[in-house]
């Protein structure tokens, strides 16, 4: 996975895989972190929320959205960002 696939998807609802059913989650954010050069790819990462009422445990569920073939993402719980609305967020880091 590379950053310029999700890139576009920005601002748009991923469906994270969950039972008893999908969980809408919005990718807030996707930024580019440091690269020494070493990586296979340049690392990376993305921001997720979640509304309020819906709350996710640290763990690896598979994506899916338009633009994004079904795949499994790990994601952590975070601090909401300053200013942020209200609801859960969640990171994950491609490194």
């Amino acid at each position: 996975m590379f950053l310029a696939e999700f890139t576009p998807l920005v601002g748009r609802t991923l469906h994270a895989d969950c039972d008893p059913r999908p969980v809408d989650l919005d990718l807030v954010e996707a930024t580019p972190l440091r690269s020494t050069g070493q990586e296979h790819r340049p690392p990376f990462t993305l921001i997720f929320s979640s509304p309020p009422a819906i709350l996710l445990l640290a763990g690896s569920y598979t994506m899916r959205g338009a633009g994004l073939e079904p795949a499994p993402i790990y994601i952590s719980p975070i601090a909401a960002p300053m200013g942020s609305r209200a609801g859960h967020y969640y990171q994950a880091v491609f490194n």
